[in-house]
This record gives structure tokens, sequence and C-alpha cells, in this order.
């Protein structure tokens, strides 16, 4: 786990201090080294949180003719198997590391090489005989890669605030993020709270080639591909895939544990680690002092079975108050999801203890595990059975009805087509309520911001591909939107902050294909 910045320009020299002034502000995401590369109108500067091959995995890092150059933050689970594969095509290696595989992978495969890699990943590749810097980020966006371009100059890395050293990066307020952001309680991507500077989307790669810009998606998650056998051959089928992505994740130099909350989906990870490892593995529990919040004696059950070593923490809201401010800042950008905090202090103190710590995140959006899907399939349900004039006669009926009554808040959610209703379950104020929100906004923000329901999901067709199955369209946007831009962001931000390497094994993109 580490932090990149780059410059790239199609004319100008690149003024190597500036390289290091963006590199230094991600400190914290890699404390253990630092590396530059200053070439003919590119730079380079990485900083590095050693997990794999100690000595010898320094970056940036070059092959043997030092025509190709990559920085890449997060970790290839996948390099061994790699690097056999490129070995039998004639490549050498020089390290253990994992980032040599990419820069061999490379030279063989060209930009293919990202659909090769199993891992969580930002990747910039400097490819200097062709004149071409590539940046790419992983299927499900656990890494983050932001960029700005002007005129003929690329800037790039891993936090915002690396951006924002640099002179060409301006700082002009995006009011539609703005817009999102108080209705969603993230800024979506692909974009960030300024005009200037946009996210890589998951599961796409960018080129920057004199001057010219371009973006594609190396992987598309396609839920048409359903598991064939029956539900006994699925199910062994799901155990075996993700009791791989375990074992494959569980590769590291340094001390390695797992977040436990005592659900189902980290008490698999944790079970799945205990089988896997040759000592006990270390655990990391939040507890609360309110009982409704409070599972940390499923965690505990966990623990005593699998005989982990077995850390918990309480949190106060003492804790909370003096770190929110911290925290809050670190995302550079407006974040609205208060568990950042919760987060941030399991990773404190899972920090004093190990370097990597593996998590059951994504397991919830692949398998269906949040309350409104089932509120979905239920109105889904009610649907079928009415006429098609039901939804117009609903919406009349909640003209009327209280808004505060049962019926009334059934009768408006029953008459919304589906994106009103999507939004209305993940909004902060519903698509009724939008007039009251705008009251919050200045004159300059409400003139500049446009109808929300344009580009609130960025998948305007989801609602059509999913007709059949409208609990599985909401996984889709979940995974597609929520997860990478919320779920994740949160984990790599608050982890990064205190140089903990997070690890989601139910990210295994052969799960995800598989689930979906």
């Amino acid at each position: 786990m580490c932090g990149f910045v780059g410059v790239a320009s199609a004319r100008h020299e690149v003024d190597a201090e500036l390289i290091k002034t963006m590199r230094d502000t991600l400190v914290h995401r890699g404390p253990d080294d630092a590396g530059l590369y200053i070439g003919e109108h590119v730079g380079l500067g990485f900083r590095r949180l050693s997990i794999l091959d100690l000595a010898h995995g320094a970056q940036p890092m070059s092959d043997e003719t030092e025509t190709i150059w990559v920085v890449f933050n997060g970790e290839i689970y996948n390099y061994v198997e790699l690097r056999r594969e490129l070995e039998a095509q004639g490549c050498s290696f020089k390290t253990q590391s994992d980032t040599e595989t990419i820069v061999q992978g490379y030279r063989v495969y060209g930009t293919d090489i990202f659909q090769k890699l199993n891992g969580m990943f930002a990747i910039a590749i400097w490819d200097r005989r062709q004149g071409r810097m590539i940046l790419a980020r992983d299927r499900a966006g656990e890494k983050p890669l932001h960029y700005c371009q002007q005129g003929d100059t690329l800037v790039f890395g891993s936090e915002l605030k690396a951006l924002l050293r640099h002179p060409k990066v301006t700082r002009e307020i995006d009011w539609q993020a703005f817009n999102l952001y108080f209705s969603l309680g993230y800024v979506p991507a692909p974009r960030t709270i300024y005009r200037s500077v946009r996210k890589l989307m998951p599961g796409h790669c960018l080129v920057f080639e004199r001057g010219t810009l371009t973006e594609r998606p190396y992987w598309t998650l396609n839920p048409g591909n359903r598991f064939k056998g029956v539900y006994k051959d699925a199910r062994e089928e799901c155990l075996s895939i993700l009791d791989d992505a375990v074992r494959i994740r569980m590769r590291s130099d340094v001390p390695l544990g797992g977040f436990l909350s005592g659900g189902v989906d980290s008490s698999a990870v944790v079970s799945l680690m205990a089988r896997s490892a040759s000592r006990p593995v270390k655990t990391f529990t939040v507890t609360f002092g309110e009982s409704e919040y409070n599972e940390s004696t499923y965690a505990r059950l966990v623990a005593e079975r699998w005989q982990t070593e077995h850390t918990e923490v309480n949190l106060t809201p003492d804790h909370f108050l003096e770190h929110v401010e911290a925290v809050l800042k670190n995302f550079d950008e407006p974040f609205g999801d208060s568990s950042a905090l919760a987060t941030f202090l399991v990773s404190k103190i899972t920090r004093q203890h190990v370097t990597v710590a593996l998590s059951g995140d994504g397991a919830d959006e692949i398998f269906g595990g949040y309350w409104n899907y089932a509120s979905a399939l239920k109105m889904a349900d009610k649907l079928k059975r009415f006429p098609s004039l039901a939804q117009p006669i609903a919406r009349l009926g909640a003209r009327v009805a209280s808004p505060r009554s049962k019926m009334g808040r059934w009768l408006r959610v029953m008459g919304m087509n589906e994106e009103d209703r999507y939004l209305n379950g993940v909004s902060l104020f519903s698509p009724q309520t939008k007039a009251n929100k705008q009251e919050l906004f200045s004159g300059e923000a409400r003139a500049s911001i446009q109808n929300e329901q344009q580009v609130a999901v960025r998948d305007q067709e989801v609602f059509r591909k999913f007709d059949e199955d409208p609990v599985k369209g909401l996984q889709y946007l979940d995974f597609m939107q929520y997860l990478p831009d919320d779920i994740l962001a949160k984990v790599d931000r608050t982890s990064m902050l205190v140089s903990l390497e997070a690890r989601a094994p139910f990210l295994d993109h052969r799960l995800v294909e598989f689930a979906f």
C-alpha cells in the first residue's frame, strides 16, 4: 500500500521539486521510503509502505532498458502465478515484488495486462519509447486515482491534496458535485468537489499521449452470465473461490490480521484465514456502549471458535471528538459517512499490532445483504399484483394522504419510478424533499446546479437492464457507485491515514463475477 503522484506534458519540462512537494503530502500512505523519477516532460513521485520484498521493491521501478517506468499503489495478489506465466515467455526478474510483474507484464501484454491482474491497484505506467502515460484502477475501485488535464499537461495522484499542490490544478467548486454530496453523502465518480479534477472510474484505464487523453473500460461486470449448476454446486464453487481469495490475500512479508465485526462476512473471512494460517490469527473488533449497535458478543464467539488473538476497541464520544477533524480533512472533499470515524479508530488500534488487515467489505453488495434489497423485493411483488394504472392512482392517493402516515409513505414510494425509488432509499433528501435541500444553498449554488436526477445514477440504463430482477439492479448500482465512492473510499482514507493496508477478499473479481 502506497501513494504516488505524477505529471506528464507534451511540451514542458517537469519541476523535480514540485513532484517532491506533491509526493510528500502522501507520507501517511507510505512512511517507509520515497522515490522519484524525472524524465523528458514527465515526473513520477512515490511514497512506500513496505509489504512485499521489503529490501528490493522500491519505486518508481523500470525494466532493464529503462523505457518502461511504473508506480503502483495496492497489491497484486496473483503475482506469484503471473510471474511464472511471464517467466515461461522469457521474462527475467530481479526482485520478488509484485510491482515487477506489472513492469514485465506490460512489456508482454501492453494494456491487456490489467485484465490479468487479481488485486486492488492504482497504476501509472510511463512508456518512454511511445511517449505515453497510462493510468489504471482496479475493478472494484479499492484504490483511488485522481487526475487533471490542463491543456497539454496531465497531473495525477492518489489523493486530491497532492494534485492541489500543482499550480495548474484550479480549485473552482463543482456545484453539481456539491449538490450530489448533499443527496448521497459522498461525491460520486468521476466527479470530485473540484471542477478541474476527476476520479478515474473503477475498471478503467486512461492513456495520455501527445497531449490527448482517452479513457476506456478494461473490465465490465456482466450480470447476465449466471451460474448454470444447482444450489449445491453453487455453494461449493462460492466457497472454493472465497477460500482462494483469502489465501492469496494472506501473502505478506509483514504482520497480518483481520477485522472481525461478528457479522457473517468478516466471520467467514476470519474462519478461512484461521484454516490457512500457521499461527493464531490476530483479530480486531469495535465495541460501543449502546447495546443496539454492539455486535462484539458475536465477534467473541468467532474468535473463541478459531482461537484468534482477539483485541476489542471500545469507542466513546471522546474518541470521536479527538479525531473527527483529522479524519474528515484527509478525505480532501466533503464526505458524510459517520462510520469513517469508527473505521479510523479500529484501524489505528489494528496498526499497533499488524500492517495488513483483511475485511468483509463487498459481501453485502454482491450477496444482497442490505435491508433495502428485501424492501425492493416486496415492492416489486406488490406492483406485479396491480394493473398498470396502480402507480398513477398511488401518486394521486399520496397527495391527499398524510405524508407521515404509513399509508401515505407507502403510496408515495409505490407511485415513484424506479430511479426515484432508488434515490428515495439511498439519499439524505428524498425526491419529494429536494426543495428542502435547495433552501440550504446560496443563490449562486442553486443557479449552478442542474437537475439532480440526470446525474445521480451513473448508469441510466440500469433499471431497464434489470427490469425482471430489481434486486439485482440495486446490487449492481451499489457495486458500481455506492461501494467504490463511499465504502471503499472510507476504508482507504481512514486505514491509510495510519499506514494500515486493508484487503477485501469478497472483492476478488472471480467472486464478484460468480455472484452476479
